[in-house]
């Protein structure tokens, strides 16, 4: 068979089986835009929703370090925590997002909203209004956190105004 004299012509019929190098080149960048468009998400979103349960003074991840030390002579009993102070720590953090052409696009309120384990018909409720920050850490603790126990579902909406710009949830909910 006879290669074509035309230079991009002659380069499909150089290698048989595979693209020709303009056509990889051509490809990959269309591929790039595409998962870069993809992946540029400039509104708010909520970035991290961690939570931990505080009954005793000393957390069971610091045990090894605080209590079961060997090479340490002194001995320490952890203490349970008194009712008021028994608690589950919801640490939120989001970003605000940057400002776009219909005007800024800001978050002017964070509502956690959970059910606990005792009470589970009923959703609880607190807000936050940030002032600049993007952190916030809401706390269950005291009577209600004695009353209905651990958080079993959570959720975590921000909004603008009165739309829902970003939300993130447990599996449970």
């Amino acid at each position: 068979m006879k290669t074509p004299r035309h230079p991009l012509l002659r380069e499909l019929f150089r290698w048989p089986g595979r693209a020709p190098a303009w056509s990889r080149a051509a490809l990959c960048s269309v591929l790039f835009c595409l998962i870069s468009s993809c992946s540029a998400f400039t509104g708010p979103r909520v970035l991290e929703v961690t939570n931990r349960t505080r009954l005793q003074d000393v957390d069971f991840a610091d045990r090894d370090y605080f209590i079961e030390d060997r090479a340490s002579l002194i001995r320490y009993q952890p203490r349970d925590l008194s009712i008021d102070d028994q608690r589950e720590e919801f640490y939120v953090r989001w970003t605000p997002g940057p400002i776009s052409r219909s005007g800024p696009r800001t978050v002017s309120l964070v509502k956690f909203e959970y059910r606990q384990v005792a009470k589970p018909g009923q959703v609880f409720e607190q807000t936050y209004v940030p002032h600049g920050d993007a952190r916030k850490l809401f706390v269950v603790r005291g009577e209600q956190f004695r009353s209905g126990g651990v958080v079993s579902a959570w959720r975590v909406s921000l909004w603008d105004g009165d739309k829902v710009v970003a939300e993130e949830k447990s599996v449970l909910w």
